[in-house]
């Protein structure tokens, strides 16, 4: 078979001239980087296809016309070049060695199939080129669960011959490129046509890299190095247990936190349906380490990690034991059992284990990895990174901000000149540096914590609906990076791509690490956008930490909440298209609560503080009234944001339009008496919706008599709605009259009893309307000055 694939290549490098396949036959594209010292055997054609950019689709007429087809071009003769690599046509038609997958005749014919299906979806073409093939490799297979098997894979009689299916390609190829000189010089097709024969390229370069995956799991014997893939990459070839770059243990880095903003509008370059739309996530500061290499995975190897079901989820355990996993998927033992020495598989070759290169794990060994280093070390909390932290350490140590993807469009010639390793700039996995925080690009992909969901504002494409959306189910992860195979839409910044958990892919992990008492990460796949498939119910971000949970007030969803609480006044009803619009003057009475709040203190004086004041309406109002103002929030998101206000600056479009020098804001318990009692005393205290969001609000108020001044007063706002989420003893929830009593017994004359009333919007159709008890008291107890 090789002599007829390699004269296909052949014939496709004719055809594309320099257009990523070298310029003449017999002579490799110069690299300048004395590619003899690496062992590879000898090819057919002698020239290397490289990977080219994604094409600009802003583009129009030929312009146009010749970057897809380029494009197309080169992305077809980059599959020819790997399936050149099986030595013989019985290759073709071997049964995945799991049971999961179809043979690569599928995957041959796969690409070319879908690609006249799609012309024909996006009005391209009117009528199928070979129905029966268009039928026979319309759908690959998802794996299910680890213990499904594809029961045709050992029916040969169902596939055709290989001639056939070579033909087949062949002929789909001149359609393509004919339908690619047919696009319009105009823009009457307002970029349609364009944005099918995108879909068309970048669907062969998916099949492109998991076809990689599927020769690299074939025997030896059924393959061999074709001279038109790329080189491997160098430190591949480095087995040097004791050189400065291997290590036992990952290396963990500060990461500084940041709000990112998930999701992809432009159309300039392809894009999947999965990756528009748009998210906000707050991440905290954590500590970040790079892919978990073979050195470091070894050691739990040799701990006997495989051996103890402790260190595994119940799904991951089952895939360990059905599979009877000792070692990574692409390692090779090499000598007895129990001498835990192994080579590496590469797609092509086999090589002494490189220690340096990324261990290539599922996520179900990424997970049991990460526990076994938390029961070394107790007190920390160890995980895969999230699709957030992902995007954190990009901007960090990459600089490549989602909002100027700059990077999205490198071929192979640019990735391999900034030393990273995508877009087939080489043809393995490279060593993980052990001595500086890498940008999380190439190399291999990253496992992360996130479920697969959609990001709001998602529509599925109506070209290929199914793409994403039946992967919404919640047994799908998500992947992020790119690995070494990865080309053209794959090696974007927007990329986000999901497989099984106990999927075998070049995919590694990378660890974060946070305190035991940290709040857990925020999860694209925490209360995710529709829609959602096969009934899953995805986790809510609340959830994780029961009901509405301790962290609720640090989510970007609160944050905008709360600003339009203390700072959108009749807007936050009236916003265009909203159907609330025509009752704004019925509830105009519920609105402006931190400024009525405020109001409600009586008088003046030196000094004032809001106890749980969230984004600082309340003190901003009280500003004229009092000299120094203070407010306390246990939200470190809340009092950023007051910070940020004070300061003069704008968030999220909310501005005072003056400094507020006089007001100064910190994160602080108010069921700690030694943080209250550490502000000192003021004339007036004001604790508004605050008692039944704490712990213990009886600590509260025995630390008001030293918090408030002589005679100073104190303005409780409460719906006493306690939950045991917030308020876990019974004991500690308060009525009115209980409250009522309490303060009597600590000092305080009540001079006022009334109702508050607030509207507070969760959206546009959904908001809360709020009657709270407004109890004012004052201090008793006179100083010895009276």
């Amino acid at each position: 078979m090789s002599g007829r694939a390699a004269a296909l290549v052949r014939a496709i490098v004719r055809r594309s001239g320099a257009w990523g396949c070298g310029d003449m036959l017999g002579e490799r594209a110069g690299r300048g980087r004395g590619l003899s010292a690496s062992p590879r055997s000898a090819g057919d054609s002698g020239v290397e296809v490289r990977s080219l950019a994604p094409p600009r689709l802003e583009l129009r007429g030929a312009s146009l016309r010749e970057e897809l087809e380029k494009y197309f071009e080169n992305g077809w003769a980059l599959t020819e070049a790997l399936f050149a690599g099986l030595r013989d046509e019985r290759a073709f038609y071997e049964p995945a060695a799991h049971g999961l997958r179809h043979p690569l005749i599928f995957y041959y014919g796969h690409p070319a199939a879908l690609a006249i299906n799609k012309l024909r979806v996006g009005g391209l073409r009117e009528g199928p080129l070979h129905a029966e093939f268009e039928r026979l490799f319309e759908t690959g297979v998802d794996e299910m669960r680890w213990d499904d098997v594809v029961s045709s894979n050992d029916n040969k009689d169902k596939w055709p011959e290989l001639d056939e299916v070579c033909d087949y390609r062949a002929r789909a190829r001149e359609v393509v490129i004919e339908t690619i000189r047919k696009i319009k010089n105009d823009d009457d097709d307002n970029g349609a046509a364009a944005w099918c024969i995108a879909m068309i390229c970048e669907h062969e370069r998916i099949h492109l890299e998991t076809s990689s995956v599927l020769v690299r799991e074939m025997d030896l014997g059924l393959v061999r190095r074709p001279a038109e893939w790329p080189a491997d990459h160098p430190s591949a070839f480095d087995n040097n247990t004791n050189n400065e770059k291997t290590t036992t243990t990952p290396r963990f880095y500060e990461v500084e936190g940041m709000t990112v903003n998930l999701g992809k509008s432009k159309r300039d370059t392809y894009g999947w349906d999965n990756e528009f739309g748009s998210r906000r996530v707050s991440v905290e500061n954590f500590e970040c380490s790079n892919l978990v290499t073979n050195s470091e995975f070894l050691e739990f190897v040799k701990a006997g990690g495989y051996r103890d079901p402790t260190l595994w989820d119940e799904a991951g355990w089952g895939w360990r034991t059905f599979r009877n996993a000792k070692w990574p998927h692409f390692w090779v033992p090499s000598g007895p059992a129990g001498l835990d020495d192994y080579k590496l598989r590469l797609v092509f070759e086999e090589v002494d284990l490189p220690p340096a290169l990324p261990a290539e794990v599922n996520a179900h060994e990424g997970r049991a990895y990460a526990r076994w280093l938390e029961r070394r070390d107790n007190s920390t909390t160890y995980r895969m990174i999230t699709e957030a932290e992902h995007y954190v350490v990009r901007e960090r140590v990459g600089k490549v901000s989602l909002s100027d993807p700059s990077l999205d469009r490198r071929d192979a010639e640019a990735c391999e000149a900034a030393g990273v390793n995508l877009n087939l700039a080489w043809g393995s996995p490279s060593a993980v540096s052990p001595n500086r925080l890498e940008e999380p690009a190439g190399n291999v992909w990253h496992w992360c914590e996130d479920d697969f969901a959609a990001l709001p504002g998602f529509a599925p494409d109506p070209l290929y609906d199914d793409f994403s959306t039946p992967c919404f189910d919640g047994q799908h992860t998500v992947i992020h990076g790119g690995s070494f195979a990865s080309t053209g839409n794959e090696t974007s910044v927007y990329a986000r791509f999901h497989f099984r958990p106990h999927f075998h892919q070049h995919a590694g992990v990378r660890l974060a690490r946070t305190a035991k008492a940290a709040r857990p990460p925020e999860l694209t796949s925490y209360d995710p956008a529709p829609p959602l498939a096969r009934g899953w119910i995805p986790q809510k971000y609340a959830d994780v930490l029961g009901g509405e949970g301790k962290f609720k007030y640090e989510s970007e969803s609160q944050l905008e909440a709360y600003l339009g609480l203390h700072f959108g006044g009749s807007r936050v009803l009236a916003e265009r298209g909203s159907p609330t619009r025509a009752f704004v003057a019925d509830l105009e009475f519920s609105l402006d609560f931190p400024r009525r709040c405020a109001e409600a203190v009586p008088g003046g004086g030196e000094s004032f503080l809001d106890v749980g004041c969230a984004v600082g309406g309340a003190c901003f109002a009280a500003a004229s009234k009092f000299d120094k103002i203070v407010g306390i929030d246990y939200s470190r998101k809340f009092v950023e944001t007051a910070t940020t206000l004070a300061a003069g600056a704008t968030v999220k479009g909310v501005s005072l339009g003056a400094a507020k020098p006089n007001c100064r804001f910190l994160v602080g318990d108010a069921s700690d008496p030694e943080t209250l009692q550490s502000l000192g005393t003021f004339d007036a205290v004001l604790a508004a919706n605050l008692l039944c969001r704490l712990p213990k609000p009886s600590a509260f108020l025995e630390a008001l008599p030293n918090l408030v001044s002589p005679r100073g007063h104190v303005l409780l706002v409460s719906p006493y709605s306690f939950m045991p989420e917030y308020t876990p003893e019974p004991a500690e929830w308060l009525d009115p009259d209980t409250l009522k009593a309490k303060m009597a017994g600590l000092g305080f004359d009540l001079r006022s009893d009334s109702h508050l009333p607030l509207l507070i919007k969760d959206h546009a159709r959904k908001f809360q309307l709020i009657f709270s008890n407004a109890l004012l008291f004052q201090q008793q107890r006179r100083s010895n000055y009276y």
